[in-house]
């Protein structure tokens, strides 16, 4: 991920800041020098907005639904299970942990709510 650093730096003092800059260090494997045209946030986007629609504690200005940190994030945590192990991917229609091979089937809602939690 690399952030678009906006904005005239003529009038700061020192070095000048890259227009797309890390914001931490990156695997050596990566291509350091993209063309603009490659750089895009359409799957942040896309997942921010599937998550702002199906999980109302994290759609809603007033959060009634999760008052605290830790109740925000078992419903985020209820989303990522769902997403990642219950509901096949519209391109590829299976679910992403069988596509990476962690699994061999898809689970279904009733075996993530019955299977014990691992601490």
């Amino acid at each position: 991920m690399r952030i678009k650093n906006k904005g005239s730096q003529k009038h700061k003092k020192g070095p000048k800041r890259q227009k797309y800059q890390a914001s931490q260090k990156e695997h050596p494997d990566t291509r350091q020098y993209l063309q603009v045209s490659e750089i895009h946030a359409n799957h942040v986007e896309a997942q921010n907005t599937a998550l702002r629609r199906r999980n109302s504690a994290y759609r809603r200005r007033t959060n009634t639904y999760a008052k605290t940190e830790g109740g925000l994030q078992r419903t985020l945590d209820v989303h990522q299970l769902i997403h990642n192990f219950v509901r096949p991917h519209w391109t590829t229609g299976v679910v992403p942990a069988v596509a990476l091979g962690i699994m061999t089937h898809s689970m279904s809602l009733e075996e993530i709510l019955t299977t014990r939690r691992a601490i």
